[in-house]
């Protein structure tokens, strides 16, 4: 299942912002986003009205409005909604919203954020939702006719929207504990992203970070309830089954790609981790998508 990586550019209209777009949740949207694809760029539905399923990085989420879903770059989904569903996509890139505004103003929330953002029930929380949809009102209006000042005043209220679609999400908020603590904690799964492929070890990690093992496996437990290796181990299989999910290439390219010694090594490592084959895995993973 070769599945392409989709763009801003195919969603803006011409004359409108380059760098983002408000759009409604058309039919011919709503096909697009129920076939199973990831995006170069940020994505938040906004949804008003229906019901639905939402499935992304293999997570599966009921949908009942309002409520909203918060796509990151390079993130798997699809979603299903029901005929009657109402609603707006915003999409972005990273010149409006970076990921150093996560590092550095929101470092506080910023644990494992994106899976605590996916996605976000209003249920119990109408007026806070409302308040939400008000700004991406406004941002509509400043879209007509568009101009720098404009654009300025986009950037600022689609982060505004963000920081309350965080606080409604009730993201814990580690301000109690040591700045220190949670700098290494976020370096260590910065880290982990950028090196997994080639960097297995903890004790690399830690002489980068100059901390012990068993410093930041505390540190790993107490934010994510996990070990250093679990979090090294679950980034390299969500990797697995991503691969699974947009390439079609033998298993030994495979495991060169992840950093394997050998098809023999990845064979073991799915087993250990998934309890199945290679193949059994790939079935497993694409049908969950396609069913």
């Amino acid at each position: 299942m070769l599945i392409e990586d989709q763009q801003l550019e195919q969603y803006i209209q011409n004359g409108k912002y380059t760098n983002f777009a408000i759009e409604p949740l058309r039919p011919d949207l709503l096909s697009t986003f129920s076939k199973t694809h990831r995006n170069s760029f940020y994505q938040i539905l906004i949804i008003r009205n229906g019901q639905g399923h939402y499935f992304i990085d293999f997570e599966k989420y009921e949908i009942s409005a309002p409520a909203i879903c918060f796509v990151f770059p390079q993130q798997i989904y699809k979603i299903e909604l029901s005929e009657d569903a109402e609603g707006d996509v915003i999409m972005f890139d990273k010149t409006i919203f970076c990921s150093a505004i996560l590092e550095n103003e929101l470092k506080e929330y910023n644990v494992d954020l994106h899976k605590k953002i996916n996605f976000v029930s209003f249920v119990d929380k109408v007026p806070m939702f409302e308040m939400i949809n008000g700004i991406k009102e406004h941002i509509e209006k400043q879209e007509k006719p568009l101009n720098n000042i404009r654009k300025i005043e986009i950037k600022f209220l689609t982060k505004i929207i963000i920081f309350k679609i965080i606080d409604a999400s009730s993201v814990d908020e580690f301000s109690g504990l040591k700045d220190r603590e949670l700098e290494i904690y976020l370096e260590f799964r910065r880290l982990v992203d950028d090196q997994f492929l080639h960097n297995r070890k903890v004790e690399n990690y830690c002489e980068h970070l100059s901390v012990s093992a068993k410093r930041l496996n505390t540190l790993c437990k107490r934010y994510s309830h996990a070990t250093a290796l679990e979090i090294i181990h679950e980034r390299l299989s969500l990797e697995i089954k991503k691969i699974f999910i947009f390439e079609d290439v033998p298993l030994k390219e495979i495991a060169y790609t992840l950093g394997f010694d050998s098809q023999s090594a990845l064979n073991k490592y799915i087993a250990s981790k998934f309890d199945c084959t290679p193949s059994q895995l790939k079935e497993k993973v694409q049908s969950n998508y396609d069913s």
